[in-house]
Order: C-alpha cells, then structure tokens, then sequence
C-alpha cells in the first residue's frame, strides 16, 4: 500500500460527509507540486546548459548558440532539465534551445503552479529571449503553450506531447484518482479555478478550442498507454482542428514519450521543416 492508497481510503471516508473540507485539502495537494532530486541523467543537462534567471524569480537553461530559438516547456513536476533528450537534435539542427523551469518547479520560485502561471511564464520568457522560432510542451506544459498563444504569444510551429486537451479534464481525473465523492469532486474544482486561474472556467482552458481558433502549425505526438493523460486528448483536439499532424507511439507511457530518441528525432524534424 503506497501513500495514494491511505490517501484514497481516507478521501472515501471523508468526502461524502465532509466535502468542502476534503475538496479544500485536496486542492491544496495538486496546487503544491513535489519536487525530487535529480536523476543521474539530469546532471548532464545542467552542465552542458547554461542557467539564466529572469523576471525575477523564474529560471531557465539554455543550450547553443542558433539564430533560431527553440522554447521548451516542461510538464507537472518536472523541470527544464527533464526535457533534455529534446535538446540534441535540435542544436543539430542549428537552433538554440531555451527549457522554462515552470513556477515552483525547478530552480524557479513563483507562489503559484498551475497552467496560466506556466503560460505567463512563457510570456515573460519571449519578453526576455525570444521571439521563439518554435515550442516543445510535455503535458500540461502542452496546455501552457497553448494559453500563451491565446494571449498573443506566437510560434513558427509547435509540438505538444501527451497534453491534455482541456484543464477540466485533468482536474476530473485528479479528483477521482484521489477518490473524491462527486460533491467534493465539484467542490475541488471550482476551488482550484478560483484559487489559480481566477474564477475561470476550467473548461475554457482548452487545448482544443484554442488550436481550432488560432490554426498553429502543429504536431500532437502521444502514447497509447499513457495512464496519466489518456490518448483521446489527440482525438479531441484533432477533431476540433483537423489540421493537426499527430504521431501516436506505443509502450512510452506519459513521461518516458520525451526520453525517447526517435521522438526526439522526429520532433526536430517537425520544428524544422513541417514534417517528421
């Protein structure tokens, strides 16, 4: 038993009788991201890369020296350093690369972590190093780059890996994957549009709506057994925007989808000329 099963057990004898309190404490878990140390392979990034600071309290690390700069955005939990295996094939290709560490993620300070917080830093990082020539976004990172392009933010093209196509969606199954009753599950939500995205809708922030607005030049790339973000976010945004290239892989999962050294490949591809 791992400590998502006592906190299961304990959700499903609480949230039927109390479920604003347990919508409360669980709002305050997802807020709150854990941070873990580096792995082995992490530190290889730190050291090619070179550490920028900005806006005060927001780090990034950038590799290369291209004319042609390259955003990555990371994903819950995460950090610049774990979109590495990115980076490779695209300084091959001649372009810089600037990875965020999102807003409580990271080297980065900030006091709060959740999509719009990710996109306002990608706003303040084109402020500071951009224009962008393209983006990268693992999961909700996706979501981040898609919100930032909503406020006016621009890219040549744009790749998203195992994003999900709407906020709502991510809240929906975090609060059943911490068994939540449906009135505290209802109660979840709204707290966490209140407290970080300002009263709106989570159904707004959507993947889907905006890339059916905008029309960016872009590719969906997903695994089919990814538990964390199920692969029919690329058949919704799709179905809204039919424009979208998507590229669906096997047996990657949700996180081990950006290690893989022919995504990796196949994304430069993309960013570079449009195709894979």
């Amino acid at each position: 038993m791992n400590i998502f099963d006592l906190i299961r057990i304990k959700n499903r004898l609480l949230s039927n009788a109390l479920p604003a309190m347990t919508a409360r404490s669980a709002t305050k878990m997802f807020l709150n991201p854990r941070r873990s140390e580096l792995k082995d392979w992490e530190y290889q990034a730190e050291k090619t890369g070179k550490r920028r600071s900005f806006e005060g309290h927001l780090s990034a690390l950038e590799w290369g020296d291209g004319k042609k700069k390259i955003l990555l955005m990371h994903g819950w939990e995460s950090r610049a350093s774990q979109m590495y295996s990115l980076v490779t094939p695209l300084i091959d290709l001649g372009f810089s690369v600037i990875a965020i560490d999102g807003p409580k993620h990271g080297q980065s300070g900030g006091d709060e972590a959740n999509p719009i917080a990710f996109s306002e830093a990608i706003k303040a990082a084109e402020s500071e190093f951009g224009p962008f020539y393209g983006a990268i976004g693992h999961s909700l990172g996706g979501t981040a780059i898609a919100l930032a392009m909503e406020s006016g933010v621009r890219f040549e093209r744009c790749t998203l890996i195992a994003s999900p196509s709407c906020f709502y969606n991510v809240l929906f199954a975090f609060a059943n994957f911490i068994g939540l009753s449906a009135s505290a599950r209802n109660h979840f939500i709204n707290c966490v549009e209140q407290q970080a995205a300002n009263g709106r809708s989570s159904k707004t922030l959507d993947v889907a709506r905006i890339f059916s607005e905008i029309k960016p030049e872009s590719l969906l790339i997903h695994s089919r057994d990814d538990k964390e973000v199920p692969y029919d976010s690329v058949i919704n945004i799709k179905q809204a925007y039919p424009n979208v290239q998507t590229l669906l892989c096997d047996d990657l999962g949700h996180r081990n989808v950006i290690r893989d050294t022919d995504i990796a490949i196949k994304v430069a591809s993309f960013i570079e000329s449009g195709t894979i």
